[in-house]
């Protein structure tokens, strides 16, 4: 009986380290690295931008009144961030710290994306979305930010 026990031990250990071991890879995806990561999860990325045309602030401030950072601000010098909107429903805390190894492979670099917002159109959708900041429409229709990848939350 104690043979059998150690054998289911063996069995669980070994999963919980292929399990570690694929989640690892999936966050360390071809060397850029999510530093400090917490939680990693499969999301979807999309897209959304400042409407300058609505006439309505809101369309151009994050949740506490903030610009808007967009990516190709950041991948032009001109931000130290992306703004990202998740659910509001996960009361995750302002200026959060996401990494997308995906998008940092595309990209060649290591792009910071801060959750500062949240949407309506989000609500209810959890961990399976994360909708990043781009500076205009047209820039929404790439493939690079709309797409399935992993999502880590950076601990501090």
């Amino acid at each position: 009986m104690g043979l059998q026990r150690e054998s289911k031990f063996f069995v669980l250990v070994s999963l919980l380290c292929i399990v570690h071991a694929r989640s690892k890879k999936a966050v360390d995806e071809d060397g850029f690295q999510c530093p400090n990561t917490g939680t990693a999860f499969n999301t979807t990325l999309a897209a959304y931008f400042p409407d300058y045309e609505s006439g309505q602030k809101s369309d151009l401030v994050d949740s506490r009144g903030k610009k808007l950072r967009t990516l190709q601000d950041f991948l032009d010098d001109r931000a130290e961030y992306v703004t990202a909107s998740m659910d509001a429903e996960l009361h995750i805390e302002y200026g959060t710290q996401l990494c997308l190894p995906e998008l940092n492979h595309h990209f060649g670099r290591f792009i910071p994306i801060e959750v500062r917002d949240s949407s309506i159109e989000l609500t209810g959708l959890g961990f399976g979305r994360v909708d990043i900041c781009v500076r205009t429409e047209e820039d929404s229709y790439d493939n690079s930010v709309n797409r399935d990848l992993t999502t880590a939350i950076l601990q501090e």
